[in-house]
């Protein structure tokens, strides 16, 4: 008889976006929404690979939205197992309590941790009197639990694997890790999709977390994707299914994994909206009006409605002489004028135009702070151009102002990290320092020792 999974992850309860804008609701209602799909589907357990929390400091109010999605689920008898991600806990290794497993302790989940000492993982079965251990068997089907392992993923995990070769276990073996294939091999938690076939060998799911994008990798090693839009750009995966997957395995058969699919989970609707400011780089009067009424009639005529998360992309080139950029009262006036739920401006698109006079480029000083800030970092790459890159020059002060820019929002490590792996500039940065490294050092960096 098989046994059937919903596998989730990433659903970060308590992720503030827009400053609030957007309420911390959607999270909660994706999570509630994965729980009423597991029941429905009478499926035997939940898995949840990683990042339950968005923080590890979480409110009062963040927790409770996570024990009243769980307690239908505890209510009707059907386990969740999980993992802790990297937003989970406030360091990788150690014994810091965590909300996790506090919502462990309480009964309402089993927390699956793999603790490492000088010797390698420490992988003990699943105690149900003190509540803690790194596999549990259930119906046939042996569950562990690696979590996330940060830098060092792929030389712990080979050495998880290899424990979990000396195994005599007759049924199937499902995994959860918190780590993401093809995210950017130097970043805690990312490796190459290669590196899977170690883990292949023993073990017959792998149920990934950490990737907010949705990834199959040849049908045995899924990562669903974030139920909700944790930052508006993600929207850019919503042409596919994403948010849990419904996996069915049988134990006893030789090739037990029978079904592994991503489903969609309802999610608020993102429009993403590029608009070209080229049309108005010179214009000396009421550049930013027409900008700005130019938006919003596109919007209204796209449908968006007053719960809509819009993400507006400004591209094109711009006299800074002539145009007071200021995207702050852009976004300000498409959410009331259209109106929408809230509106995040992106202008590290647009291009500084070279037409400008000695007197248009003397009037900076009067423009707005993202239009000066852009601009002395373009300045600044001019005169120091990056190695590899010296033709990139003002595609990477757009990069480097949105770094900036995450840095004033204060945007998270994990966040910017998101988007160091999301750009193909900085891999070019970063294949361009390994050329300089010695073979060995480069061997080492890769495997999360440097």
């Amino acid at each position: 008889m098989s046994v059937k999974f919903i596998h989730c992850s990433d659903l970060h309860l308590g992720r503030q976006r827009l400053a609030g804008k957007l309420p911390d609701s959607d999270m909660r209602a994706a999570f509630q929404y994965i729980v009423n799909f597991t029941l429905e589907q009478q499926a035997d357990a939940l898995l949840i690979a990683g990042d339950i929390f968005d923080s590890p400091n979480i409110l009062p109010p963040y927790l409770q939205q996570a024990t009243e999605c769980l307690a239908p689920l505890q209510r009707a008898g059907v386990p969740v197992f999980a993992i802790e991600g990297n937003h989970d806990r406030a360091t990788i290794s150690g014994d810091t309590p965590s909300w996790v497993r506090y919502l462990n302790d309480i009964g309402l989940l089993h927390l699956l941790t793999i603790p490492f000492n000088a010797t390698g993982p420490v992988i003990k079965p699943w105690d149900p009197q003190k509540r803690e251990g790194s596999y549990i068997d259930f119906k046939g089907v042996r569950l562990i639990g690696a979590g996330y392992l940060g830098a060092g993923t792929i030389k712990r995990a080979k050495l998880i694997a290899e424990h979990m070769a000396g195994w005599q276990w007759p049924g199937a073996v499902v995994m959860l890790l918190h780590a993401g294939p093809d995210y950017m091999v130097q970043e805690g938690g990312g490796f190459a999709k290669e590196s899977l076939a170690f883990l292949r060998e023993n073990v017959d799911y792998l149920a990934l977390g950490h990737i907010h994008k949705p990834m199959t990798y040849e049908n045995w090693a899924i990562n669903p994707g974030s139920p909700e839009h944790i930052r508006l750009e993600e929207s850019r995966y919503d042409g596919k299914p994403r948010g849990l997957a419904v996996v069915e395995i049988d134990p006893l058969a030789d090739n037990p994994l029978l079904r592994a699919e991503i489903l969609a989970v309802p999610k608020r609707q993102v429009l993403t909206v590029t608009y070209d400011c080229t049309p108005h780089s010179n214009r000396t009067k009421r550049a930013m009006e027409l900008i700005s009424e130019d938006i919003a009639q596109k919007l209204r005529e796209l449908g968006a409605g007053p719960e809509t998360a819009v993400r507006l992309e400004l591209i094109g080139a711009v006299n800074l002489g002539r145009i007071r950029l200021d995207t702050a009262a852009l976004a300000e006036f498409l959410e009331q004028q259209v109106p929408v739920r809230a509106v995040e401006v992106n202008s590290t698109g647009l291009q500084l135009a070279t037409n400008a006079t000695g007197s248009e480029l003397a009037a900076v000083v009067t423009t707005s702070r993202e239009a000066l800030e852009l601009q002395a970092i373009h300045e600044l790459l001019t005169e120091k151009p990056l190695p590899g890159l010296e033709e990139q020059v003002d595609a990477l002060a757009r990069l480097f102002y949105q770094f900036k820019e995450d840095v004033r929002q204060n945007a998270t490590p994990q966040e910017i990290r998101e988007r160091l792996s999301g750009s193909e500039l900085v891999d070019r940065l970063v294949a361009e320092e390994l050329n300089q490294l010695p073979a060995r050092s480069v061997a080492a960096a890769k495997d999360g020792e440097a």
